[in-house]
């Protein structure tokens, strides 16, 4: 999964120099926010070498609010 750099960092992060990403499994550096190969973000390295997928937000607003329009629209048109 990921190379040691020396075993002496607590922090998953610092116990690696590369990680994968979670969508494509290219090797990325450690400090990388985007996959060069699949451009999708990705988040800090976990336990076991693999990045973890970066959460987005904006999109679960979304979905929310174009389900309170709807049932705002079913309320306003049938009942």
């Amino acid at each position: 999964m990921g190379l040691f750099k020396d075993g002496s960092g607590d922090k998953p992060q610092e116990k690696f120099i590369v990680k994968r990403c979670p969508e494509c499994h290219i090797n990325l550096p450690v400090d990388a926010t985007r996959c060069h190969s699949c451009k999708s973000r990705v988040g800090r390295v976990d336990r076991h070498g693999k990045a973890r997928k970066v959460i987005n937000w904006y999109s679960y607003l979304i979905c929310i609010v174009a389900w309170g329009v709807f049932i705002f629209y079913l309320k306003w048109a049938f009942f």
